[in-house]
């Protein structure tokens, strides 16, 4: 996070799933990243209410709480970090066909089982739905990510649809949820946009020496 430089453009949700939209909160590759949205406490807070996940009210409680404990509103940083790179490795080895890492089950888990404590049913107008508790802990953005998180992992259907960007230069995932399938970009307007500029040049530099010679 240190070294990496802050993000120049707004957050992007394109992942089809909450868990999937946190890993892609890093540009360019995760070996390599070129920027990151999660520089400090407060970035951690803001992908959460953009996503929809907790409201500015619960923003605004946390944020309060994180300057009067900082030591663990940063402790809060790491793991939601730590979280993000053991899910992306999870589900890019899935999309590859790669064995997952024990390691990084292991380390979601606990962050799973960490919301699951804080994970209530409650009465919203005339149904009921999943909710949490409202003890205003730190780490309540997690909550969300982490329950997202398990809920792909355990579905054979989403993890079907599971895509990683074609592009060389972004490792975004997402969930194909296209008719035919084939969706192969995070985005056609940026990578899918570059990667149609790259094959109009080749074909036209082919064009050229052909002509050439």
């Amino acid at each position: 996070m240190q070294h990496t430089p802050a993000a120049d453009h707004p957050l992007e949700f394109i992942g089809g799933a909450l868990a999937l939209d946190f890993t892609n909160t890093i540009g360019g590759t995760h070996r390599a990243p070129d920027h990151e949205h999660l520089q400090q406490y407060d970035d951690l807070v803001e992908f959460s209410v953009q996503s929809g996940a907790i409201s500015s009210g619960e923003a605004r409680r946390l944020k309060s709480e994180a300057r009067r404990h900082p030591l663990r509103a940063n402790d809060v940083l790491r793991r939601g970090v730590a979280l993000r790179e053991a899910m992306w490795r999870f589900f890019a080895a899935r999309v590859a066909g790669r064995p997952t890492q024990s390691s990084d089950l292991e380390l979601v888990n606990r962050e799973i089982g960490s919301a699951l404590s804080h994970a209530r049913v409650v009465a919203q107008e005339h149904e009921f739905i999943w909710g949490w508790d409202d003890k205003g802990s730190l780490d309540r953005p997690l909550w969300s990510i982490a329950r997202s998180a398990a809920d792909l992992i355990s579905s054979p259907d989403a993890l079907a649809q599971l895509r990683e960007c074609a592009s060389e230069t972004c490792e975004w995932l997402f969930l194909d949820r296209s008719r035919n399938h084939t969706r192969r970009w995070c985005d056609m307007n940026d990578c899918g946009g570059r990667a149609k500029v790259r094959r109009f040049r080749a074909k036209r530099a082919r064009a050229v020496s052909e002509s050439a010679s």
